[in-house]
């Protein structure tokens, strides 16, 4: 049965971050299959050995149809381990701000994603993706001006990306879960932060 890695993305960014991921681990540990919340049917999970769910971050959230879509297929999901991604923008904050606020979202986001998971989560990290100066609030530009200012643009790491996908890996083969089982608690939840 293939990996399913499932996302949430408004601009694109976070699907081409999970067709990395999603083709990084097929290398390794494959078959996988990459797939829109939005087009998802969620009768299927049961066909997955593994999720890995990711969505971009809004206000330091997910996307409403990401959580929307945990919460009404929550069940099924805790079933199988379970890896969450999440796509923000900590880069584009001045460089006064970024390590700190990186770690701060990193971790509120975690542990909300965890919470609504009831800490069946065993993984998760924050990667960076786009930042358009569309469409972002005008205080938060004035709020960051005195310090050098927002980086707007592509800011995503590949190379972050495919150690997140390798650290999937080490955990799903970590994994001696048969297929539906859920005796996977022993794993312990990680937060995968970057040096």
């Amino acid at each position: 049965m293939p990996i399913l890695v499932l996302y949430s993305s408004e601009k694109g960014s976070t699907a081409e971050i999970a067709t990395r991921i999603s083709n990084w681990i097929a290398e390794k540990l494959p078959p996988t299959e990459v797939r829109n919340i939005k087009d998802f049917d969620a009768s299927t999970l049961e066909n997955y050995t593994a999720v890995i769910i990711g969505s971009c971050v809004h206000g330091m959230r997910w996307l409403p149809e990401a959580i929307d879509f945990c919460n009404a297929n929550k069940k099924a999901l805790m079933s199988k381990p379970l890896i969450a991604f999440s796509v923000g923008a900590p880069n584009a904050m001045p460089k006064l701000f970024r390590k700190r606020w990186g770690r701060w979202e990193q971790n509120k986001i975690g542990k909300e994603i965890q919470k609504m998971f009831e800490g069946r989560l065993r993984m998760h990290t924050l990667l960076e993706g786009k930042l358009d100066k569309e469409g972002e609030p005008m205080f938060l530009r004035i709020c960051c001006a005195p310090f050098g200012g927002i980086n707007y643009g592509d800011l995503r790491e590949w190379d972050k990306v495919e150690a997140f996908a390798d650290a999937v890996v080490t955990n799903l083969k970590e994994d001696t879960v048969t297929p539906g089982g859920n005796d996977h608690e022993d794993l312990l939840y990680t937060e995968f932060h970057w040096p």
